[in-house]
């Protein structure tokens, strides 16, 4: 009989692999940036067409900002899970959770755009919009810090440090959208272009690639 000592026993993990969650996940923001193009009506027996669409102008900086919120969070999502060679149960429904307010992005922007220059709804439809680009912000940051805690989900405990160090950036996005819903009680519409930069501000922060399993 041997006396080495037996190896530790792996983390427990559920039976879904990174690559099928990912697929799962592409499917929703995929549909969720989809939809959005529908808020981008066609006028119809207008007469000055052209100072019409001018006057739409709501409607295409809500669809930009959305645009550009899903997608950027879209590539932050996809980078992350190339470091993931295993899933376990919080993982998931952290993701899932990320996925709720990703896919409900298409109301809170055809309510900006209805109300936006509406002297009542105004900052309801802002106040709505950037509550749901945080709630998007704590989603994704959560599942960051949990995937990166330690060597439980990526390759070891070295290469979550240096992943973590390269997001430390993620939680000031937090404090962006916060400062956006408050502007929104003054001025609505500087609020939405806070949310738009928010929305760039979270491209800057860059992952290391992920190694070769």
């Amino acid at each position: 009989m041997s006396g080495s000592a037996a190896p530790p026993p792996l983390p427990q993990t559920v039976g879904v692999r990174p690559a099928r969650l990912e697929a799962f996940s592409d499917g929703v923001f995929a549909i969720a940036a989809t939809l959005l193009v529908l808020e981008l009506r066609v006028p119809r027996g207008v007469g000055d067409l052209a100072q019409t669409l001018l006057d739409a102008w709501p409607a295409y900086a809500a669809y930009l900002v959305s645009f550009l919120t899903i997608g950027i969070i879209w590539v932050n999502h996809h980078t992350l899970l190339e470091h993931i060679r295993r899933v376990d149960r919080p993982f998931l429904y952290l993701n899932v959770l990320l996925l709720l307010w990703v896919a409900i992005v298409p109301f809170p922007t055809s309510v900006l755009d209805e109300y936006l220059l509406s002297d009542r709804g105004a900052t309801v439809a802002a106040v709505l919009y950037g509550a749901v680009g945080l709630l998007i912000a704590v989603a994704f940051s959560a599942i960051f810090f949990y995937a990166t805690r330690d060597e439980q989900l990526l390759v070891d405990r070295a290469h979550a440090r240096r992943i973590r160090e390269e997001g430390r950036l993620f939680p000031i996005g937090l404090a962006a959208y916060a400062a956006g819903i408050a502007l929104a009680f003054v001025a609505p519409v500087a609020s939405v272009a806070i949310y738009g930069l928010t929305a760039l501000f979270y491209a800057l922060p860059q992952l290391p690639a992920a190694p070769q399993r």
